[in-house]
């Protein structure tokens, strides 16, 4: 949700300007439909998030010098993510025992000069919060009884796959070839074929290939228990509307081969194709 207030914003220099120019190639990334990126593994904190997520929006809405504020600051991602871009941050945490984690976080990432203008300010005074919050100037109330219990299991949600009966609305289209095994879609996606590995001197050929196939037709994704690679690419199969299974394609016509890099529910399939093509 993106809030601003009202009226005129105040006033930032070219120098200011220049400095938190966005590139090109980040303002096309940044300001699409969908956003794919690596998550971040959850190891000192329940909820911690990759530092890629404030980076952009603080690239995008804000300048150099400008104060970044964060009501809960749990890890200390988004002042990690302020300091690199030349930001100051207010960052408020209720937690104590998450002070240590933000101290070791903002240290390690950034050891010189950021160091001696961090403070970090302990209040322990006691608040009557309802109270205070009795005199706000508007409360809101919500309708809707909670108190029922659902069983989660039983709910459909909108990011669950269903194998055999696509929604119109997972279908895309293909926009870009970007490599034997790379594409970007017509949400600006870029995908990775999982299972495929590019044969080196083929590449131009599978590229054709894959075109020919999606030229101007509908496409749609399924994927497995690996969701991204290295690289932060987005691993999936791609499938045509009609089913047509363009990864097992490329495996079949000696266009790539099977990748041993990723563990999936075809691996065994794409190998008998790669031996059938092996052996004539």
């Amino acid at each position: 949700l993106l809030f601003k207030k009202p009226g005129a914003p105040p006033p930032v220099s070219a120098a200011r300007k220049a400095r938190s120019k966005l590139s090109a190639e980040e303002w096309n990334r940044y300001f699409t439909g969908h956003w794919n990126f690596r998550g971040e593994r959850q190891t000192k904190h329940l909820a911690m998030f990759p530092v890629e997520l404030p980076k952009r929006l603080i690239k995008m809405f804000s300048f150099a010098g400008d104060t970044v504020l964060d009501p809960f600051s749990g890890s200390g991602t988004t002042a990690l993510a302020a300091m690199n871009l030349d930001r100051n941050s207010v960052n408020y945490e209720i937690n104590a025992k998450f002070v240590d984690i933000i101290r070791e976080k903002l240290a390690v990432k950034q050891r010189s000069l950021w160091n001696p203008h961090m403070e970090f300010v302990h209040d322990n005074a006691e608040a009557d919060w309802r109270a205070m919050t009795a005199r706000l100037p508007y409360i809101f109330r919500d309708p809707v009884q909670t108190e029922r219990k659902v069983d989660p299991k039983k709910m459909q949600f909108g990011s669950k796959l269903d194998e055999n009966s696509p929604r119109r609305d997972d279908f895309y289209y293909v926009k870009k070839i970007t490599g034997a095994d790379r594409l970007m879609l017509s949400n600006e996606m870029e995908i990775r074929l999982l299972g495929v590995r590019p044969l080196r001197g083929k590449s131009t050929e599978a590229k054709d290939f894959i075109m020919r196939k999606t030229r101007g037709k509908k496409v749609f994704l399924r994927f497995d228990r690996e969701i991204h690679d290295d690289e932060g690419k987005l691993l999936c199969y791609l499938y045509l509307s009609d089913k047509t299974f363009i990864n097992a394609h490329l495996i079949k016509r000696g266009l790539a081969v099977a990748d041993p890099d990723f563990q999936h529910r075809h691996a065994g399939r794409f190998l008998k194709y790669q031996e059938n093509v092996k052996n004539g």
